[in-house]
């Protein structure tokens, strides 16, 4: 008999997965288009927007028809469930405002192969049930969001004096990717003295990339012997 998934809340999931254990600020995860293509709150948004709808979809989709699927080909699943989405994205947005440019350019396809996903979807998705998934997915992906709208925020306000703007560029380095390595790192700072001061007992529980990359367990269902 089957042993049950405890039921996951989204209450913990969301303090969890996007404060505790934020991916970029505590596993530096996927901060290429972040680094690269979040240079104001407008991209920013889109990158947010993409990253939670390829997580919502990726282990979604593992969870409920992936867990019995040799990990090697699980991989080559999420890159392709990634793709399609941001292509079907695009050509939504085309037929809904023609004229609309994301300005995030080959970095959103970027999102296709982000790891985020793919360590998200063989850490959780394949173990567990569909909703707790999805309240994973969910946690992730805003927690993912926040770190690139306030990356973008803030070298929008440096560059332009304020968000939104379509003034003239004042201080054209804030856009390089060195730049936006220097707010992760302030952030990341400021992140972990509150999680410090504030959650201590959190610490221990704490997320490190070698889990994910250990020797597979025998009891995955979704492991053979070629794997």
């Amino acid at each position: 008999m089957k042993q049950r998934s405890p039921k996951l809340k989204l209450r913990t999931a969301l303090f969890k997965g996007s404060f505790i254990h934020n991916p970029v600020l505590t596993q530096i995860i996927g901060i290429c288009p972040i680094v690269a293509a979040a240079t104001d709150v407008r991209k920013s948004l889109v990158i947010f927007l993409s990253m939670t709808v390829i997580l919502l979809i990726n282990e979604s989709f593992t969870s409920l028809f992936l867990k019995d699927t040799p990990r090697y080909m699980r991989l080559c699943f999420y890159t392709l469930i990634s793709a399609l989405c941001v292509v079907f994205g695009e050509v939504i947005f085309s037929a809904v405002k023609p004229d609309f440019e994301t300005g995030v350019g080959i970095y959103l396809y970027l999102l296709s192969a982000n790891a985020l996903t793919v360590i998200r979807c063989e850490k959780f998705a394949c173990k567990t049930t569909v909703r707790n998934s999805l309240f994973d997915a969910l946690a992730s992906g805003i927690g993912y969001g926040i770190v690139a709208v306030i990356v973008g925020a803030v070298r929008e306000f440096i560059n332009y004096g304020s968000l939104f703007s379509e003034d003239t560029e004042r201080f054209s380095f804030v856009n390089s990717p060195f730049f936006a390595l220097i707010i992760l790192g302030f952030l990341a700072a400021i992140h972990r003295h509150i999680v410090i001061k504030f959650y201590p007992n959190e610490i221990s529980d704490t997320f490190f990339m070698n889990e994910v990359w250990e020797k597979p367990s025998l009891n995955d269902p979704g492991l053979s012997k070629k794997n």
